[in-house]
């Protein structure tokens, strides 16, 4: 799909669901802004608002509020998932809108995707690269001979506002382009390894932290839906009760990989970032590892920046093993393998790094013996991949998360 077939998907489901659904327009892109940019083959790119969905049972308390353009978080837990931050990589965008698809579409019929969206927020950037998307989109036109173009970066030819392009290198290839890499744009841990000061380069980080609207825009939504939960040290430790999670979808590698990027020392809460990402990693059938020890080193990048600023873990699933995929590769092997992952993230949200602790629960059953008018609950608890624990007690609520004050939790 293109940027616009995007956007008008996003809309037309929040025409569909108006009590699940909320779509906010959280910025503008850097040529939105700019009032237009022009390709260095003449091309005029308006830009493009950035646009996110909001997942979430409004009925439900504790939701958060959206008046014009003030969003203020709310108490339901959050699951933050971003894709196509590196526009090349377009795949992902159509696995964010095949969970948007899926949890509209099981509502009411599936109780896991019930619960999930009952109680916590799910919120969706399907591509928070628009316009980098539309150049991508640019080498499919018969004047570049249908050819692909490997853009990466966002599509701001003039980053320190010189009014002098800063990179000349036209039609994009896979590492020499002009633009700013997003993904080394964020404001925590910038301009350390693994960016580059060369505008050419793929990995261009900008002329400075967050210089890049999709960056800056995107920063404050998480951080208005998310409070920062660690300390200002680089050793401080997020709290086991650390709320909210964030994913990031990029293409290739068959990877889940976590912070730190930028540096070979272990995070401070390495063993529950290891921990979660070995489960994602169980899911996908994908190599769980810590970025910069497993992959190469890289900083500014979005999950660094949201667990080294919020505490929150974060992650970045590689999909795949190409950029750009045959389009029946999605249905027929990456959204099948990943959503278990992804449906995953969001039912821990509202605890992750004690959530990680405790064992599986799964094979939940009911049966209703109408003569005794009884309902029987029978479920799986197991904590061989959490330590091999013995299990002591189970505990059931109905209808209402066990961490609300007023749920009832019984003995099992």
């Amino acid at each position: 799909r293109t940027v616009e077939e995007i956007h008008a998907a996003l809309r037309q489901l929040n025409r569909q669901h108006p009590v699940l659904t909320e779509l906010i327009t959280y910025g503008q892109s850097t040529c939105l802004a700019k009032r237009g940019c022009t390709t260095l083959g003449g091309e005029i790119l308006a830009g493009h608002e950035l646009l996110a969905l909001r997942i979430s049972n409004e009925t439900v308390a504790g939701t958060s509020t959206v008046v014009n353009s003030t969003i203020t978080g709310g108490e339901k837990p959050v699951f933050f998932l971003l894709a196509n931050i590196h526009a090349r990589e377009i795949a992902t965008t159509e696995i964010a809108m095949r969970l948007i698809d899926h949890l509209l579409l099981n509502y009411g019929q599936d109780s896991d995707v019930t619960a999930i969206v009952d109680w916590h927020e799910i919120w969706i950037i399907p591509t928070a690269n628009p316009d980098g998307h539309w150049l991508v989109e640019l080498g499919a036109h018969a004047d570049y001979d249908q050819g692909a173009f490997f853009q990466r970066k966002n599509a701001n030819l003039d980053a320190n506002n010189d009014g002098q392009s800063d990179c000349l290198f036209w039609p994009p290839a896979t590492n020499w382009q002009y633009g700013v890499d997003l993904n080394r744009n964020h404001a925590y841990a910038w301009g350390q390894d693994g960016a580059s000061d060369d505008p050419c380069s793929q990995t261009y980080l900008g002329p400075e932290p967050a210089s890049e609207n999709e960056v800056y825009a995107l920063q404050s939504l998480v951080q208005a839906l998310i409070p920062d939960q660690r300390g200002e040290g680089h050793s401080d430790a997020a709290p086991l009760s650390t709320s909210g999670i964030l994913l990031t979808l990029h293409s290739f590698g068959n990877l889940v990989i976590w912070p730190w990027g930028n540096s070979t020392d272990e995070a401070p809460n390495y063993e529950g970032l290891q921990a979660i990402g070995d489960k994602l990693g169980q899911y996908n059938g994908y190599t769980s590892c810590q970025a910069a020890k497993c992959l190469y080193s890289a900083s500014g990048t979005t999950d660094d920046w949201a667990y080294g600023t919020l505490g929150i873990p974060a992650f970045t699933i590689e999909i795949g093993n190409r950029f750009m995929p045959d389009f029946t590769e999605i249905d027929q092997k990456l959204w099948p393998d990943n959503l278990p992952s992804l449906l995953y993230a969001a039912r821990i949200a509202q605890s992750p790094y004690q959530t990680i602790l405790g064992p599986d629960i799964y094979d939940v059953k009911t049966s209703v013996s109408m003569q005794d008018e009884m309902v029987n609950i029978v479920a799986t608890v197991d904590d061989r991949e959490h330590g091999g624990s013995t299990i002591v007690a189970a505990s059931y609520a109905i209808d209402l998360p066990t961490w609300l004050d007023n749920t009832t939790v019984n003995p099992m």
